[in-house]
């Protein structure tokens, strides 16, 4: 079966990726800066914390983390993504890893905070349910938060306005319905925020349940 997201894809990308969204005006990445810092707001991190990113790209979302001091571990399928994250954050833990494989076991510790811009969407939503329990359960400190900041709306029914707001630049993939998805996770056992900040893009924080057993 042909993969969906090649890797290569986003390898091509890597040159202009920081251009295409600091640049863009419509779907998917309109208010991806108010995205993005709404995550790093929601974390309240302190120097010193643990900081996993997942999906890290060129880092952008990372960086205010680095700045403030944190200690940062960032993932990404793509190398040449990984290269410019490099180069913006050195003093950070970089490993080429595909979500969709096994966790690296050499990444076993738990981290202060999990955070993700703009991958989930790529997992079906029992993909993305079954991810958010694993670093939940076994990557998260028990007081910590897992933010994930994604393509998405509050209701099935606010769809069609956004695709006719993107026009042509609309494209078919696996967003999330907060209205479904919330309880989803709450039945996981976990505890659940989402947050629309654009027309098109929000952000969950999720965090362990008092009851919960790691």
């Amino acid at each position: 079966m042909e993969d969906p997201y090649p890797p290569a894809g986003f390898d091509d990308w890597a040159a202009s990726y920081d251009d295409s969204v600091a640049n863009s005006t419509g779907f998917p990445f309109e208010g991806y800066a108010r995205v993005l810092e709404t995550v790093f707001t929601r974390a309240a991190v302190q120097p010193g914390m643990t900081v996993l990113d997942l999906g890290t790209g060129t880092g952008l979302l990372a960086a205010p983390f680095a700045a403030a001091g944190c200690d940062l571990w960032c993932t990404d399928f793509s190398a040449p993504m990984l290269e410019k994250a490099r180069a913006r954050l050195p003093q950070a833990h970089f490993a080429l890893h595909d979500l969709r494989q096994p966790w690296l076991p050499e990444w076993s510790q738990r981290f202060d905070r999990i955070v993700s811009g703009y991958v989930f969407h790529h997992f079906e939503d029992e993909q993305k349910l079954a991810l958010i329990l694993e670093l939940v359960s076994r990557h998260l400190k028990p007081d910590g938060r897992l933010l994930i900041a994604d393509l998405g709306v509050v209701e099935p029914t606010d769809w069609p306005a956004v695709e006719q707001r993107a026009g042509g630049d609309w494209e078919a993939e696996l967003y999330w319905t907060a209205s479904l998805m919330v309880p989803a996770i709450q039945a996981l056992g976990l505890r659940v925020t989402y947050e629309q900040i654009s027309y098109c893009a929000g952000v969950y924080q999720i965090t362990m349940n008092d009851r919960m057993i790691i």
